[in-house]
């Protein structure tokens, strides 16, 4: 058994929560010192706490992919609520077009804005990906082909 083998990390060496220094601490405890023992302070310890660090490491990431998973889950209700609320007020506006004498509704609409779905920018922003197929290209060339003089005769 190697003596780097006694502190091998759970994961791989650049990805090791554990200073590369630390880790040499460890082996000299390991290795060179592994009779010694100081108080609180030996080969085992060591380990247990790089250990300990290792898995709150590990709890880390997985928070973080749960909070990413979560956010992504937040700005898609916030997509589909905000779609339900334009939705809602069409249909409002055009109730209050057809019924102009209840006063409080075109009031209320009135004061109201348009809700607006979330921008491309803002769901790039928080790594959202656009949905849907992409927006035909059109060469603007082809808008101004004919003129407005030439005639089909």
């Amino acid at each position: 058994m190697t003596p780097l083998s006694l502190v091998a990390p759970a994961c791989s060496p650049e990805d090791d929560p554990v200073p590369v220094d630390i880790r040499a601490v460890i082996d000299l405890f390991s290795t060179h010192l592994a009779k010694v023992s100081f108080p609180d302070v030996d080969a085992t310890s060591l380990r247990k706490h790089a250990d300990e660090l290792r898995a709150a490491a590990k709890n880390v990431a997985l928070a973080r992919e749960a909070l990413a998973t979560a956010i992504a889950a937040t700005e898609a209700r916030l997509v589909t609520l905000t779609d339900a609320a334009a939705r809602a007020l069409a249909y409002a506006r055009i109730y209050g077009d057809a019924h102009p004498d209840r006063q409080p509704v075109v009031a209320a609409l009135a004061a109201l804005h348009v809700v607006a779905r979330p921008t491309d920018s803002a769901r790039t922003q928080t790594g959202g990906k656009r949905r849907g197929r992409p927006p035909k290209q059109r060469e603007s060339a082809e808008l101004f082909d004919a003129t407005p003089n030439e005639t089909h005769a």
